[in-house]
């Protein structure tokens, strides 16, 4: 029930923190994630599963289906038969479920996604090459397919919704990623894992979490998106919250709780195996109850934690034919913050977001409570969560069922009240919708007020066999345990169990500390004190604890944090913490691993988990908040919160040591991500610090702090962190909470460093922020008001920061009004002081804004009346707005009016009629035309518009324009042009009035009437011209496009006839601008002659501005006007006109091309692009010369005129290089960048960096397109970088590359040599620059610099030995040892040493290192060859060396071994005859002889003697023998051996020819007669070349052979050779007798014969005849036919024929002696040892026990014969399995009809052990039996158990049971529990129950099934139909044996007997008259008899597994058929 850490063979995933060995898989895949659609993903997938897994080919990924992925893992149920709940059970269930959920989704997808298919069979292709793995990896693979399981869930969410999942594009788009994103991830995995299995010799770990956490949080974050695209779609536009929005609301606040949510949902709990599952009844009875809540309740450590979380898990299946909706929550005591009430809710609320998709009443709901949190209280907020809750919860049970799972009450914040009031409302919700049911776990009983609960408690009964499993577990890899006996542990484990009294934890920590005991002795004294005064829970913590010494700083520090921190802290965050040291105000770093220190500090006490460090158990953090509380060892709270306190900031203070201004914007999120995730602790400390501060020493309350000169001192003054402290409380947390954090750490700032510093003005600006979005404007203000004053004091004076929080004030202020003096007056009037002077020092003082901020003062003092001051500064107002817009202005006289009110107001009514008068009076008594009325009355007008009263405004407008009109026309006026003008501003501004209000239509028309009247006109006046120059922008405005043009071109005309150049070229501008404006409209319009007026009056427009004589900006801008146009309409042939005539004008040289060609002195750039625009035109016109020259052109004068930096100059180059490039001039490419080298030389210098670079440039220009030179500028860069040095500079070393490349090529030896010694100095001295030396780099130097020394330098021997020396040292320095060029090199420098007779023992050393690291390291790129290569020099070195006299008899004796090795491995690769093995051979004979000891001859006539004798032996072919023969021969000669080699010829010829050798064979020559006489070419050739001469003929010799063959076939001829061979001669002579009928004949060779055989072999039988008869049957075994004869075998075969038929022929008794002398034979012969004669001892063994033999011939067998039979047959079986053990056969080889019959054999004996044996073997071997049916695995498994139940030991029948329980459940799984094949099985385990004496279990099993066949699957099997009434009724009648046998029920009579009234009211059988007369249990009596067969176990009849006749035709293993008819 306890967390296990196991080890596994091959790989094992963890989640201890430990660092990854993987990294780089996350980023790679998160990567790839982002940037691949799925079809990608699935093309990238099948690349690499084909490439990487050698078990996958194209048609297995082509073939998968979701079919044959479940027919899988059927299999692997059937092979393994995983106990219920354990590892390899779990990872099946989660891999079925997993690939299930895949399959719904792809076919979901289907109908838009049609790769989803292919993807889904590639995720089952990766899931099964993962549970390809096997159980032994069971342990690594539950936590893969327990997040596989996650996901899949994940996935069923989406499927909930399928309907949404197509709804839209962004859905569509979304569901897809999920896909694409999951496979990838999948795939990665797969491939990690066989990356592990490849590279692992023995078990790795690594941290699944570290690897694809990332992944799997990407998964997640994708699965979102897809989730909020579905609440979007569903919403539409009514959504007032974003659904992510919600979500990370709803989820935890805090950075570090939301990855420990994270790593939790990752896996799910590990638990030891085989646990909970005995829950599983409780569970589902509590499903089918009407209970509302199931509150499981027990002590603490009692597992109710690990309960919960296998109730959550088994949730996710359905249980009792229903699928539930899952909602759970684990609440933590070590986390406070989401152990609240509302945190509780959240999590909930949080999983309903995503179920509940569409629910628009719970968005709402939810969106409602979310913008509440912003302003609302806590307690108000959670009342809105439980509503939300209810909400969601009534939608979603409308058509689910919804069981809601809440861990650990007891640890919610607030104590046993606040829980209580917890589960009564959500009992409250149970009770209220009746698809709602409660789960809760505590240590109290408790019940909520409403609803019905059942109450469950955890005893010691319930858990005894979890308990059992968890102790076992514990001290399994405990050595003093492991090594007693399995009696001896079990016993010593129900010691502990019952000790335990049913508590895990205690189980747990006692056996912690018995395995601390380190003797046998110790052990057991531990355990016996431990059963026999067990101690508490708490005294045992206490031990443990005192085992831990407190007194260390370190462990008292780590605890004192630990017990403080607001969440579980992770190893780094405590090692940062540990780092610090406040007193000295420093961190100190430390170099040891901190989860080994830490883990060393506390031992088991902590656990380390996903990298957070945490208690084993809550129990044993609340023992040590005792004692902190009591200050025993532990510092006290305070004590222990102001360390923290203290220590956070110090690392603060040392962390942030940025130093900034204060700003008024927050962090950007990743911003301060980024900061946070350089320091690991940083985070943690800027968010708790504060929190820590109010619970410490140093807080007396909210406004009274304690702070010493140490805090102020740590205390950290940067800007940054209250910013930090921003980022992390603003967006985390609530508005409320964040609000009185952010208040406290400003006053906590305030009492450390003081008010005038900018980290407390920092903190006022973020204070104002949070109360301004909290919409609190007068809290927010106040702190932005003190913030600017600060600023203005702390600042420099009108800093941004202080303005912006001034103007931040004034504008939440703006809004306030009030009547009276307030501090909020005084406050904005101080900052209204400010901006006015910070506005007059910026803009000075008439500046608008300050007018502005004056007005809002006057109006403040106005609405406070004090109008004395709004007096002053009206006046002061009107004083600015005079000197700005003059006396009499209307910007004056509004400041009048107000200035009047004001003196109204206070009664200065003189100044007021005295002002008014001085206006009003000056408009009457003036002329109509006179300029000042006009102006008044304008001024007038718009003081009207102003204040809105838009009608005394425009007839003021009117009546001016009318009466000016009059004046104009009037015959007699004087007034001149001077009327016009006027009038024309009249219309202009009234022209504007009406613009301002959106009345352009009639705008329109003034200015039409207007331009009317005013067309004909021609003035001489430039002012009357320059206000038709405004009405012509005025039209131009109002889209009056057309005529404005002629407006213009009027101006035009009359300021150039006039000679007014700068009006002219304005109005040029405006004619140009205007005209392409309407260029555009027409190009959209498409009107041709729209377009042709258009470009008329450009032209025109364009040949006005050329006319002048003097360019401007005006005129650059309508030349290029012009051209765009044509450009635009690809008018190539007027773009190129145009722009020539431009040129000609603006730069003339470019044109011509004359002169010295340099740029315009103005408007260079200008210039340049109309030059570039005519350069273009001719390329788009096909000139490309005429470009070319233009281009060329451009570059000259901007060479002539531009420094080189100079932008116009590298446009200019760079236009050119493009244009060159893009026609493939490559030669003029290289001249223009050769020039800008030269340049480059002269200005910057040779080595400047752009120098090189152009070098670089033009060098690898040559080089890629043919030119010669590119060594030049190479070389150029060798010699200006290395400056002659033999080390070369790092940015030369890429030339001094091509350099060696370029001399090697071309055959420059000298210049190679120079280059090569600089690479290689630069190289062996390591300099900068050395990382460019690759492995092949440095390879391929090498060998160019040792060939021109050797060939065309012609060093000496000892330089190249010292180069390659160089080589192979600084390989080995720079590469390693194991690289392979450091291999290489090695074997370069024995090659170099090889040369020199000097050096030849140098060589053979390093030779043999190479050999030495080729074997013992995986150098993977030394090629056999290679090693072969190595050999052959070590043995040419060898063998040079041994030519010497001088040499030792040591040097001999290992150039022996070599060369043996040498000689040993050709003969194995080429063969004996080969021409390299018998020159190898002949070198290691010399050598022997070399030795010249005594037996050194006798090893040389071996040697050759078995290289003769193999020769002939195994050499087929006539060429290969004959040279063969020749070299062997010279070999004989070279040794001195010619006699010895004659001997071996002829005996040779002898034995080859007659079978048998000479009398004289002194040297043990045996030879087989030859069976064809192609070996005799050896013989001739050796003969040959031993003699010089050949002394016969080969044909002779030939002829020889055949006759001496056909002689010595004869049986007389064998008479004389050994008793096997007159066996077999006589044999085959017989057989020709006999076929002859040759009797007599017959008779007389068997006496012969077998007087003859029996010498040699005895036969022990009752008579001759018997004797006789025994022999003659191996002679007709024999026969004529067997060559080789093996006479054990062919007794074997012989026996079983013979005595088979003289039991057909009725002679039993004959047959037994006969059957009894042979087993004797084979016995003595041990015959049975050998693998092929086993078959034939089971069936002689079965004929002796008449099994299987004929009925009638039985009966006519006498009974003490039979029983003689029977024995005999038991000792011949005995003697058969005993020689198959000793031979270690191995019986899964054996045929599947073999086997069979074996265990009928034994089963028919009754020879229960070994049958049980034999069983054994084969049920073991059911994993490697790939063509074994299902049917037969299982058939096996049963015959096992009843054999191992039979075989008398009750322990054996305990593990008969159990193994019977693992089958009955895997069959379950696989077939479903009313399969017939399963009905059986249960029976079977029903019997064995009632036999053990178990009644309760069998009675368990029989209630089971016919609740099956009642109420449907649990959903653990597979059940779908009902079993048929027969079977129902065996199954009631053995219910109804185990109730009498009991004596009663397990559980409640009416329990049983509702069921059997359901059984009898189904359909299916209520109409049979069997049922009609089934009485109820109620009736039935518990005092009648039991039966005695009925439920009873007994052995069955036959003992075959599989049908006889059924296994003939069933294909096997492909392997030996062994039991073949003989």
């Amino acid at each position: 029930m306890a967390q296990v850490n196991g080890t596994m063979n091959g790989i094992m995933s963890r989640t201890e923190d430990r660092h990854s060995d993987a990294p780089t898989a996350s980023m790679s895949l998160f990567n790839e994630q982002q940037t691949t659609d799925l079809h990608e993903s699935i093309t990238i997938t099948r690349r690499k599963f084909l490439a990487e897994m050698e078990d996958v080919q194209e048609s297995d990924i082509h073939e998968i289906t979701i079919d044959g992925f479940l027919e899988f893992i059927e299999r692997q149920r059937l092979t393994y038969m995983p106990h219920r709940g354990s590892h390899w059970d779990k990872v099946l269930k989660w891999a079925e479920f997993f690939a299930l959920q895949i399959s719904g989704y792809a076919t979901a997808l289907q109908s838009f996604v049609p790769d989803s298919k292919t993807a889904a069979q590639l995720i089952w292709t990766a899931s099964l090459s993962l549970l390809r793995l096997g159980p032994e990896n069971a342990q690594a693979l539950t936590t893969t397919f327990g997040v596989f399981y996650r996901l899949g869930l994940s996935i069923s969410m989406l499927l909930r919704k399928d309907v949404l999942l197509s709804a839209n594009n962004g859905i569509r788009s979304e569901v897809n990623q999920v896909l694409n994103t999951l496979l990838i991830l999948i795939r990665e995995v797969s491939l990690f894992y066989r990356g592990k299995i490849r590279t692992s010799t023995k078990g790795s770990s690594f941290d699944f979490n570290g690897v694809f956490g990332r992944q799997i949080a990407y998964f997640h974050k994708r699965k979102n998106h897809a989730v909020d695209a579905m609440w979007e779609y569903s919403l539409g536009n009514e959504a007032s919250v974003q659904t992510r929005s919600l979500r990370k609301w709803l989820g935890p606040g805090k950075s570090g709780v939301r990855k420990l949510h994270e790593a939790d949902d990752l896996a799910l709990a590990d638990r030891d195996e085989y646990t909970c599952e005995w829950l599983q009844s409780h569970l589902l009875a509590f499903s089918r109850s009407l209970d509302d809540v199931f509150a499981i309740h027990g002590p603490g450590g009692c597992g109710k934690s690990v309960l919960a979380s296998w109730i959550t898990e088994r949730l996710q299946r359905p249980l009792g034919k229903k699928s539930y909706v899952t909602l759970s929550c684990v609440i933590e005591a070590d986390n406070p913050g989401e152990a609240t009430v509302s945190a509780v809710i959240k999590r909930l609320l949080r999983q309903l977001l995503e179920i509940d998709v569409g629910d628009h009443k719970f968005h709402d709901d939810l969106a409602g409570a979310y913008r509440a949190s912003l302003t609302h209280s806590s307690g108000d907020i959670q009342k809105k969560l439980w509503s939300c809750l209810k909400t969601g919860l009534q939608h979603v049970q409308e058509k689910n069922h919804i069981m809601i799972v809440i861990d650990d009450l007891d640890a919610v914040q607030g104590g046993q009240k606040v829980a209580k009031l917890l589960l009564n409302e959500l009992g409250s919700l149970a009770a209220k919708y009746s698809q709602v049911q409660i789960i809760t776990t505590g240590r109290d009983e408790s019940k909520p007020e409403k609803g019905k609960t059942r109450l469950f408690e955890i005893t010691s009964d319930r858990v005894h066999e979890d308990l059992r499993i968890v102790i076992d577990h514990r001290l399994e890899d405990y050595k003093y345990f492991h090594s007693r006996s399995e009696h001896a542990r079990e016993h010593l484990v129900e010691q502990l169990l019952h000790a335990a009294k049913g508590n895990f934890l205690w189980a747990v920590l006692t056996t912690m500390l018995i395995k601390r005991e380190d003797s046998e002795d110790g052990f057991t004294k531990a355990v016996k004190s431990t059963k026999e005064a067990p101690s508490s829970l708490d005294t045992t913590i206490d031990k443990l604890i005192s085992l831990t010494d407190l007194t260390k700083a370190d462990t008292n520090l780590i605890l004192t944090l630990m017990l403080v921190a607001n969440r579980p802290l992770t190893s780094m965050e405590l090692k940062c913490l540990l780092q610090i040291d406040v007193a000295k105000k420093y961190s100190v770093e430390r170099k040891t691993e901190i989860v080994q220190d830490i883990k060393g500090a506390l031992g088991s006490l902590i656990v380390v988990r996903d990298g957070f460090v945490r208690f084993y158990h809550p129990l044993i953090r609340s023992q040590f908040f005792k004692m902190q509380e009591e200050g025993k060892k532990l510092p006290q709270r305070l004590v222990a919160q102001t360390e923290m306190t203290k220590r956070l900031l110090a690392y603060c203070n040392f962390t942030i040591t940025r130093s900034d201004e204060p700003t008024v914007d927050p962090f950007a999120r990743t911003e301060a991500n980024k900061i946070f995730s350089t320091h690991a602790l940083l985070q943690y400390a800027v968010r708790n610090w504060i929190v820590h501060f109010q619970s410490s020493s140093l807080c007396k309350n909210v406004d009274s702090f304690q702070l010493d000169d140490n805090f102020r001192a740590i205390f950290p003054s940067t800007t940054q962190m209250p910013l930090l402290e921003w980022t992390c409380w603003g967006g985390e947390s609530a508005r409320h909470e964040a609000t009185d954090i952010m208040e406290l750490s400003l006053r906590v700032r305030k009492a450390a460093l003081s008010e005038q510093n900018p980290s407390v003005l920092q903190s006022y600006i973020i204070c104002g922020n949070v109360w301004k979005e909290g919409t609190t404007t007068t809290k927010a203000a106040n702190y932005f008001y003190h913030a600017s004053i600060i600023g203005q004091q702390v600042l420099r004076q009108y800093h941004s920061v202080t303005t912006a929080c001034t103007t931040t004030f004034l504008k939440l202020t703006e809004t306030i009004t009030t009547s009276s003096r307030t501090e909020i007056v005084t406050q904005k009037e101080k900052m209204l002081l400010y901006t006015i002077d910070f506005y007059k020092h910026q803009h000075g003082k008439t500046h608008d804004l300050v007018i502005r901020h004056y007005k809002a003062l006057a109006q403040l003092y106005i609405d406070i009346k004090e109008e004395h001051k709004a007096e002053s500064v009206w006046r002061e107002l009107r004083e600015i707005t005079i000197v700005r817009f003059g006396k009499g202005s209307r910007e004056e006289t509004s400041i009048s009016e107000n200035l009047t009110i004001v003196l109204k107001k206070g009664d200065k009514k003189t100044d007021v009629v005295e002002y008014e008068q001085g206006i009003f009076e000056i408009i009457t008594e003036l002329e109509v035309w006179d300029i000042r009325r006009i102006e008044m009355t304008l001024e007038l007008a718009l003081s009207y518009d102003r204040r809105g009263e838009l009608l005394m405004a425009e007839e003021l407008f009117v009546f001016l324009w009318r009466r000016l009109m009059e004046e104009c026309h009037h015959a007699h006026h004087h007034h001149g042009v001077d009327i016009h003008i006027r009038l024309l501003k009249v219309v202009i501004e009234y022209t504007r009035f009406l613009c301002r209000h959106h009345r352009h239509e009639e705008a329109s028309n003034v200015l039409i009437c207007i331009w009317s009247e005013y067309e004909e006109y021609d003035f001489e006046s430039e002012e009357l011209f320059l206000q038709l120059k405004v009405i012509g922008e005025l039209m131009r405005a109002v889209r009056l496009l057309s005529v404005a043009v002629i407006v213009f071109k009027k101006c035009l005309s009359w300021f150039k006839s006039r000679g007014i150049q700068k009006h002219a070229a304005s109005c040029e501008v405006l004619v140009s601008e205007t005209t392409a404006e309407i260029t555009t409209i027409i190009v959209t319009t498409t009107s041709k002659s729209t377009i042709t007026r258009t470009e008329t009056i450009m032209k025109e427009t364009f040949e006005s501005a050329l006319s002048r004589t003097i360019v401007t900006a005006e005129t650059i801008s309508v030349c290029r006007t012009l051209i765009a146009h044509h450009m635009k309409l690809e008018q190539w042939s007027a773009a190129i006109e145009v722009t020539k005539k431009s040129l000609m004008v603006i730069w003339k040289s470019i044109i011509t091309g004359s002169g010295t060609i340099a740029l315009p002195k103005d408007c260079g750039i200008g210039a340049i692009d109309i030059a570039i625009s005519l350069a273009i035109c001719h390329r788009r016109s096909g000139h490309v010369h005429e470009a070319e020259e233009i281009y060329v052109r451009i570059y000259r004068a901007c060479r002539n005129s531009c420094r080189l930096d100079d932008e116009r100059l590298i446009k200019a180059q760079e236009a050119l290089i493009e244009f060159y490039e893009e026609h493939r001039y490559w030669h003029k490419v290289i001249e223009v960048r050769k020039e800008i080298l030269n340049e480059y030389r002269t200005h910057l210098g040779p080595n400047h960096h752009l120098t090189i670079q152009t070098l670089y440039i033009l060098g690898s220009l040559c080089a890629d397109h043919g030119f010669d030179h590119a060594h030049h500028y190479y070389e150029e860069i060798i010699s200006v970088l290395n400056h002659g040095s033999h080390i070369c500079h790092a940015d030369a070393l890429d030339a001094v590359f091509y350099m060696c490349r370029y001399h090697y090529e071309n055959g420059h030896w000298h210049k190679l040599q120079g280059v090569c010694k600089i690479l290689w100095e630069t190289w062996k001295g390591r300099h900068r620059g050395h990382d460019k030396f690759t492995v092949d780099v440095v390879e391929v130097l090498y060998f160019r610099y040792r060939y021109v020394l050797e060939h065309h330098h012609h060093s000496e021997f000892s330089v190249i030995h010292a180069l390659t020396l160089e080589y192979r040292n600084v390989c080995l320095t720079v590469f390693g040892v194991t690289v392979a060029i450091s291999v290489k090199a090695l074997i370069e420098l024995a090659h170099i040493c090889m040369r020199s007779e000097k050096h030849i023992h140098e060589a053979v050393s390093y030779y043999e290192e190479v050999i030495t690291q080729t074997k013992t390291t995986t150098v993977t790129t030394i090629s056999t060859t290679t090693i072969t290569s190595i050999l052959q020099r070590l043995t040419e070195a060898y063998l040079a060396i041994c030519s010497h006299e001088s040499v030792s008899v040591t040097t001999i004796e290992r150039a022996i071994k070599v060369v043996t090795e040498r000689y040993e491995y050709l003969r194995l690769t080429y063969g004996w005859a080969h021409t390299e093995t018998l020159i190898c051979l002949r070198e290691v004979l010399h050598l022997h002889l070399k030795l010249k000891k005594q037996e050194s001859s006798s090893i040389v006539m071996r040697m050759l003697q078995e290289a003769t004798i193999q020769i002939i032996l195994k050499e087929k072919h006539s060429l290969t023998l004959f040279e063969s023969g020749r070299t062997l021969g010279r070999n004989f000669i070279s040794c001195a051996m010619t006699g010895f080699a004659m001997e071996l010829i002829d005996e040779l010829r002898l034995q080859l020819v007659t079978g048998r050798p000479s009398g004289n064979n002194k040297h043990g020559l045996k030879i087989e007669k030859a069976s064809s006489t192609v070996c005799f070419v050896f013989l001739v050739a050796l003969e040959h070349a031993v003699r010089d001469a050949m002394a016969i003929g080969y044909s002779q010799v030939m002829a020889d052979y055949l006759t001496e063959s056909v002689l010595y076939e004869s049986y007389h001829r064998s008479l004389k050779s050994d008793t096997i061979v007159i066996v077999g001669h006589a044999a085959r002579l017989r057989a020709f007798l006999v076929r002859h009928q040759r009797h007599s004949q017959v008779a007389a060779l068997d006496h012969q014969s077998y007087d003859i055989f029996i010498k040699k072999w005895a036969i022990h039988a009752q008579s001759r005849e018997i004797g006789l008869l025994f022999y003659v049957s191996l002679l007709a075994e024999i026969g004529d036919t067997i060559r080789d004869v093996q006479i054990g075998n062919i007794a074997c075969s012989s026996s079983l024929r013979k005595a088979s038929s003289l039991i057909e022929a009725g002679q039993a008794q004959k047959a037994y002696q006969f059957a009894e002398c042979a087993f004797n034979f084979i016995e003595h012969q041990r015959s049975y040892h050998h693998l092929q004669n086993v078959p034939s001892g089971f069936k002689f063994s079965t004929l002796m026990a008449l099994h299987r033999v004929d009925q009638s011939i039985i009966v006519k067998i006498d009974d003490k014969l039979r029983s003689q039979m029977l024995e005999l047959s038991r000792k011949i079986i005995r003697g058969v399995l005993q020689a198959c053990k000793d031979s270690k056969l191995d019986f899964v080889r054996l045929k599947l009809k073999e086997l069979n019959e074996l265990a009928g054999l034994l089963g028919a004996q009754q020879n229960h052990a070994d049958l049980e044996w034999i069983l054994e073997v084969l049920w073991k071997s059911r994993e490697v039996q790939k063509t074994w049916q299902p049917a037969t695995i299982i058939a096996i498994g049963r015959r096992f158990v009843e054999a191992r139940y039979l075989n008398a030991a009750k322990e054996r029948k305990s593990a008969a049971i159990r193994l019977c329980e693992d089958i009955c459940y895997n069959m379950r799984r696989t077939f479903g529990s009313l399969d017939p094949k399963t009905l059986e099985m249960s029976d079977l385990l029903s019997q064995l129950y009632t036999s053990m004496g178990h009644y309760r279990e069998a009675q368990e099993v029989h209630e089971n099934i016919l609740r099956l066949v009642v109420e449907g699957d649990d959903g653990d099997d597979r059940t779908l139909d009902t079993m048929d009434s027969d079977a129902a009724m065996d199954q009631v009648k053995q219910l109804k044996q185990s109730f009498l046998r009991l004596r009663g029920w397990s559980k409640s009579q009416d329990t049983y007997t509702d069921l059997v009234a359901e059984l009898k009211d189904m359909p299916e059988y209520r109409a049979e008259k069997q049922w009609k007369q089934l009485a109820l249990p109620d009736a039935w009596n518990v005092k009648e008899a039991p039966s005695e067969t009925l439920g009873r176990f007994f052995a069955p009849e036959t003992w075959e597994f599989v049908n006889p006749e059924e296994v003939v035709g069933t294909p096997g293993k492909k392997g030996r058929g062994l039991m073949r008819a003989s």
